[in-house]
């Protein structure tokens, strides 16, 4: 806000700052047309709760999510660009690096859930970022190895490629289990059209879409904070970019310690005659 009062922005900085801000809540709505259905379609299938209701009561825990969690996914997203590119606050490539970004994972949001396809928005993301990165170090003639953080690409790149597998082992485990101690076989029977299942298998139902509901805004949600965090580190030169990037630092890691020279003493306990070290700026 001190940015707005004082007039460090200017008119047309200020203008690329909201279009930006604009795109990124327009990749988190249409990311809204894919992951509310992960989280809705059974309580919406089985008749547990109206269209609506589950639609709102998703949204209700992903936002709950968002506000508990860390921000290290947001962090994660920040890291995947190399620092040159990113603290160059104010520069054409920092303009062309957000609405390349965005405008392409929008696109492609848009494009998938139009024609009724279950992609997945963090590859998106990620695919943009890598793409943007890579564009940029070969423009500047670095080659393409130079314009992406490759060892946090590594870690995000794993767990992107291990999750489906561990969701595919537990979810079929998690059948089998329920199938021995469940052996009443109307509980294994297609829902009907007209009727609601029984109030615990409800209760569960519900308790199932709170749970995904809740864990992907801790997770997935923290996406839009890291775009907001790249609109306003590349859009916003006033500001320049956040200490711990520009460092190198990851997120919850201590700075260093300056040294204290104010009110020094020497070894018996009186006071020095004069400071024995100087202030550095970090």
């Amino acid at each position: 806000m001190d940015l707005l009062i004082d007039g460090s922005l200017g008119a047309g900085t200020l203008a690329l700052v909201a279009l930006g801000l604009l795109f990124a809540l327009g990749f988190e709505f249409a990311n809204g047309f894919h992951d509310t259905a992960n989280a809705v379609a059974t309580v919406i299938y089985t008749h547990t709760l109206p269209p609506t209701a589950a639609v709102i009561w998703s949204g209700l825990w992903n936002f709950i999510g968002v506000l508990v969690s860390s921000g290290a996914v947001a962090f994660g997203i920040v890291n995947l660009l190399p620092a040159d590119l990113v603290a160059g606050a104010g520069s054409g490539a920092s303009f062309a690096m957000v609405f390349a970004l965005l405008g392409s994972a929008i696109l492609w949001n848009v494009g998938t859930w139009y024609l009724g396809l279950p992609a997945s928005s963090s590859h998106t993301l990620i695919g943009s970022i890598i793409g943007v990165g890579m564009t940029h170090s070969l423009v500047a003639g670095e080659g393409l190895s130079e314009g992406v953080n490759w060892s946090k690409l590594g870690e995000t790149m794993t767990a992107l490629l291990v999750s489906p597998v561990i969701g595919f082992a537990a979810a079929g485990l998690l059948l089998l289990l329920a199938r021995l101690v469940f052996r009443n076989p109307t509980l294994h029977r297609p829902a009907s059209e007209t009727k609601s299942p029984p109030l615990a298998v409800r209760a569960v139902l519900i308790a199932t879409c709170t749970g995904v509901s809740f864990t992907h805004g801790s997770n997935d949600g923290q996406k839009g904070m890291g775009l907001i965090m790249l609109v306003l580190i590349a859009l916003a030169p006033a500001a320049g970019p956040p200490a711990r990037h520009r460092r190198g630092l990851a997120p919850g890691r201590a700075h260093p310690a300056r040294p204290r020279c104010a009110g020094a003493r020497r070894g018996d306990g009186r006071a020095a005659s004069r400071p024995l070290c100087r202030h550095r700026p970090l």
